[in-house]
């Protein structure tokens, strides 16, 4: 069974950039997709699983989260869209930024239905 196919929570695409700091490096990245329990993280070399990162990323114009994450996976391979890490977020989410998280899940929800009728 792959990661993505032992998720509990709905993703839903995003790309917004997202900075993680891994011992005592600042690096720019780009998210891919999210939900409730984390995210994938486009970046070139990521770091092992089982890394701690934290994530630094927007949730809305003049808000930003920081969350405290441990690297599930990775693929070092393939198209750069395709190369970086899957986090799980190991802190608690604001519930600012749940709201934020679930507005975007709920919309790959009702598109999954809309197609499925089609």
């Amino acid at each position: 069974m792959s990661a993505a196919d032992s998720r509990l929570e709905e993703r839903a695409t995003v790309d917004f950039q997202v900075n993680y700091i891994h011992e005592g490096n600042y690096v720019l990245s780009f998210s891919r997709n999210i939900s409730l329990g984390g995210m994938f993280l486009c970046t070139p070399d990521p770091p092992e699983p089982g890394s701690k990162v934290k994530l630094i990323f927007p949730v809305e114009e003049y808000y930003e989260a920081e969350v405290m994450t441990v690297v599930v996976w990775t693929n070092r391979s393939g198209k750069s869209r395709e190369r970086g890490m899957g986090v799980q977020f190991l802190t608690p989410l604001s519930s600012h930024l749940k709201k934020s998280i679930m507005k975007h899940t709920k919309r790959v929800e009702i598109l999954k239905d809309i197609e499925g009728f089609a």
